[in-house]
């Protein structure tokens, strides 16, 4: 009974964690926008097994050495925030480029990245986000019994895997639907400056946080 308890513990402060607009969620509907389903999955499954790491962290005890070592957790906010402010520069520079060039949306949308190259950028930008961390040390912190099984830690680390992962392909299927990307074909220049924005301000929050 205590088993089921803890599990429904995790996944209901999870799926409020999930949910809750950030670097992950504005990359994943990024991503579905500007290119397609297919791809933005690539970006759902390196953001969860990113939180899978995580959860492993904070399953085996590792995730208590920023509790006894705040500097590592300094040393993560500083790398973490530079890495989202690059993908917030580099979209801004990205977008005035194209504009530049008078390039048409429909155009840049033929040349796709590279499957492993979306998911490497959605597991580092999840990995260094301080975010997820401080949703994983609170949660294991206020959740978890003393005297965790084995079996326990990895229900736990498949529950949140699969809340992250369902979370994040629903968001790759809803922004790669034809008439959410028919809108953002509409006000893609604007978009794609507000979303270079927004992760250049979440980088410099970050930081200086």
């Amino acid at each position: 009974m205590e088993y089921l308890l803890v599990l429904f513990h995790v996944a209901l402060i999870w799926m409020l964690a999930v949910a809750t607009p950030g670097a992950n969620v504005l990359l994943t509907i990024n991503t579905a926008l500007n290119y397609n389903r297919k791809i933005a999955t690539f970006s759902a499954f390196g953001v969860s097994c990113a939180t899978l790491l995580w959860s492993f962290f904070g399953g085996s005890g590792l995730v208590i050495l920023f509790s006894h070592f705040p500097q590592l957790f300094g040393l993560m906010k500083i790398i973490g925030g530079s890495y989202l402010l690059y993908l917030g520069i580099r979209q801004i520079y990205l977008t005035r480029k194209i504009k530049k060039l008078g390039e048409l949306t429909d155009n840049t949308q033929v040349l796709l990245p590279s499957k492993r190259k979306v998911f490497i950028s959605a597991f580092v930008t999840s990995i260094l986000n301080p975010k997820t961390g401080f949703f994983v040390v609170s949660l294991f912190s206020v959740s978890m019994p003393e005297n965790m099984s084995v079996t326990m830690i990895l229900a736990i680390m498949l529950t949140m895997f699969s809340i992250t992962l369902i979370w994040h392909l629903f968001l790759a299927t809803v922004f790669s639907h034809q008439s959410a990307k028919s809108l953002y074909a509409r006000i893609s220049g604007i978009m794609n400056y507000i979303t270079g924005g927004l992760f250049t301000i979440l980088g410099i929050k970050v930081i200086a946080s």
